[in-house]
């Protein structure tokens, strides 16, 4: 199979999607990246490495999520998020 450069046009069959948890330090980084951009949200496309390094390869100031099987806690959580800041 020829590499796949975006995750959305992956086979579902070689593509595992599963909640995570940034490490605090990097949480902190991408939150105030977000914020030195004016956004209150930002979908960013990150990949862990074999040796347990994140990149970060982009900021989408309106990412999308709906090819993810199972997505609508996403929609739920960022709705959530929005919601409380912007009051």
């Amino acid at each position: 199979m020829p590499p796949t450069v975006d995750i959305r046009t992956a086979p579902d069959e070689h593509t595992t999607y599963r909640p995570g948890t940034l490490p605090a330090a990097l949480a902190r980084r991408v939150g105030s990246v977000t914020r030195d951009f004016g956004l209150v949200f930002a979908a960013w496309d990150l990949i862990a490495t074999r040796d347990h390094r994140v990149l970060a390869l982009e900021l989408n100031p309106g990412g999308r999520w709906g090819f993810v099987p199972g997505h609508h806690h996403i929609t739920t959580a960022i709705v959530d998020h929005l919601e409380h800041s912007t009051r």
